[in-house]
């Protein structure tokens, strides 16, 4: 930071935007604090000895120049031990700015946030967050799936916010699913301790250990112990499902891939599959795959955004 900028604003004539510079210079690392710390004493050091060297020569004028060297000295003390709090509680008109990360389908992405806490995320998937995120509050708004390695901070919770439910944490490793308009919520814990909570609610749901699912469909809530994690994979770019509904399966899809899938035959949801598929092997592969097991056909709209499943001669 420049020596100069930093003394002007020890004047006090600093516009609004250097004030903001200076403050988000301080907050962005401790040694910026300490090197504030150390020129706002010696700025005042200095004003006291070109008074002291300006001040009268009589008796009288000595007894108050010392006075005032007595003052000084005791606000530059006050200053030192004063100004992380000062500058801890100051506020300042800053709109926080939305920022939106969005993933389009069939893709993947990561990110890393102002905390250090590094993100996944799935196909059509929205992560929302404040432009300050990190300063006094770490919220996130998700619509989709995402993988969370959340940077630990004791001080500042982690908070997930989705459409029905909302996930508290310090510092941990877990997967959040939430696509708004589904009614169903999943969250996986990998390491650490999560706090699930209805939204509006101050009372949580249910606290998650390391490997243990929680799942919300509909207003149904199941909570188990995982002996496999494989269905995280998707963050390398694997879709694993492990004795898995096809009325599960044919969801994540129709997310992943940015399509609608109508099943002429309800019986066939019932079915259960266990595969792991790469995702740029494309929805028509996985499809293909399935069918080994499972005997029906599919046809799909000249858009390529609507698939239709029936029952009964294998497509060839």
């Amino acid at each position: 930071m420049n020596q100069d900028l930093l003394y002007k604003y020890f004047k006090g004539n600093t516009t609004t935007e250097e004030e903001k510079q200076i403050l988000d210079w301080i907050d962005a690392d401790k040694e910026n604090k300490e090197t504030f710390r150390k020129e706002r004493m010696l700025y005042d050091i200095t004003l006291f000895s070109d008074e002291k060297q300006t001040a009268p020569k009589n008796k009288k004028a000595k007894i108050i120049s010392v006075l005032r060297w007595s003052t000084q000295i005791a606000a530059i003390i006050i200053i030192v031990f004063s100004i992380g709090i000062l500058f801890k509680d100051y506020q300042y008109n800053k709109t926080a700015q939305l920022q939106t990360i969005a993933v389009p389908a069939g893709q993947r992405a990561q990110i890393t946030l102002a905390d250090g806490t590094k993100v996944w995320l799935n196909s059509q998937s929205t992560l929302i967050y404040t432009s300050n995120f990190g300063r006094k509050e770490r919220n996130v708004k998700l619509n989709g799936e995402a993988y969370f390695e959340v940077a630990k901070n004791k001080d500042i919770p982690f908070l997930v916010n989705t459409e029905t439910n909302q996930v508290r944490v310090v510092g941990t490793h877990f997967n959040v699913c939430a696509y708004d308009g589904s009614n169903e919520f999943e969250t996986t814990l990998v390491e650490g301790i999560v706090d699930i909570y209805a939204k509006g609610n101050k009372k949580p749901l249910t606290r998650l250990t390391k490997n243990e699912f929680f799942a919300s469909h509909n207003g149904k809530y199941q909570k188990s112990t995982l002996t496999s994690l494989d269905y995280l994979r998707w963050t390398e770019g694997l879709y694993c499902f492990d004795d898995a509904p096809f009325s599960i399966i044919l969801s994540k899809l129709e997310k992943y891939y940015n399509v609608k899938i109508a099943v002429n035959d309800p019986d066939i949801l019932n079915y259960r599959c266990t595969g792991k598929f790469k995702e740029q092997d494309g929805i028509e592969h996985i499809l293909r795959v399935i069918q080994k097991d499972l005997r029906f056909t599919y046809s799909i709209n000249s858009d390529k955004d609507s698939i239709t499943i029936r029952t009964g001669k294998r497509a060839q």
